[in-house]
């Protein structure tokens, strides 16, 4: 009499289905991924039914199963590789791992951001984080920042400027503060995503800036009010010869172009014990002030 060995047909049933599956993704293009992490419930619907099948039809008065360990073992495997991917989709890893593996680090445009000043505003508060910025004077009544940004694309894709930037009017002040930007997955990738912006401001309006550890680029042209910037990265300025500025460099570590004859003030005891210094430079009339503080280093170039 012919043995039937519980688990047999469901390991032939498996390889069946696997086999049909996978031939359908190749001519229909679906989500092998997707296809490999739900196809496995089929076999142990498949091996329960084939249990109660072959107790339904058994003639025995006392059905007596024999099982086929070997494919018991190999379906429970499936099985438990199975319930492991519907755990891993579910705490979404899977998506996670599938888009890094669809991404690219890439380096695009920041949408642009700009706004018109109103009478009002008399003074502009920025606060740039960990991004490099570079700032610039205009005599047009406009705020304005672009640049670009560079990150694990499609996840770190940026499609308004309210995602990098937040603008805020109160009372007589313009506040921007810019974001952070998307960050990969710590599981799976942690690239962050950067941002190199140019910020235009209105020469008329005061600007108060503040940064991280991040170089600042100051490009003032024919400035009419003061600015105050606080940095604990390098500040550069770029300056054309003519502008009647007087800039004060409190509390740094180092300040370059000396040949420009900077006037060292004497160091305060918390600068001496921490081996900083203050100098002022004054060019032109010296009418609108700019204070740098907390700086690494100052440097400041003109242009021929």
């Amino acid at each position: 009499m012919r043995t039937w060995r519980v688990g047999t047909i469901s390991m032939g049933a498996a390889l069946l289905f696997l086999g049909v599956f996978l031939l359908l993704s190749q001519i229909l293009h679906w989500d092998t991924a997707y296809l490999l992490a739900s196809w496995w419930p089929v076999v142990l619907i498949i091996l329960g039914g084939e249990i109660l099948v072959y107790l339904f039809m058994s003639r025995q008065e006392t059905p007596y199963l024999k099982f086929d360990f070997l494919s018991i073992f190999l379906v429970g495997l499936i099985g438990t590789a199975g319930i492991g991917f519907t755990v891993l989709q579910a705490s979404g890893i899977t998506g996670e791992f599938q888009t890094y593996i669809q991404s690219e680090v890439r380096t695009d445009d920041l949408p642009l951001f700009s706004q018109q000043m109103n009478e009002d505003i008399t003074r502009i508060v920025v606060e740039s984080g960990n991004h490099p910025l570079t700032v610039e004077s205009t005599t047009n009544n406009e705020v304005s920042i672009f640049g670009t940004y560079q990150g694990l694309f499609p996840k770190a894709l940026i499609n308004t400027s309210n995602e990098y930037l937040l603008a805020e009017e109160k009372g007589d002040t313009l506040y921007l503060t810019f974001k952070e930007l998307p960050v990969g997955s710590e599981f799976i990738h942690s690239q962050m995503s950067t941002l190199q912006a140019t910020l235009v401001v209105p020469s008329s309006l005061s600007l108060e800036l503040s940064s991280e550890y991040t170089p600042l680029t100051l490009k003032p042209r024919e400035l009419r009010s003061p600015w105050d910037v606080t940095g604990n990265g390098q500040i550069t300025m770029k300056l054309p010869k003519n502008n009647d500025i007087m800039i004060y460099a409190e509390n740094v570590n180092q300040i370059l172009g000396e040949s420009l004859q900077w006037q060292f003030t004497e160091a305060t005891a918390d600068e001496a014990s921490e081996d900083k210094k203050s100098a002022k430079l004054k060019l032109g009339n010296g009418e609108y002030p700019i204070t740098l503080s907390n700086a690494e280093s100052v440097d400041v170039l003109l242009s021929k």
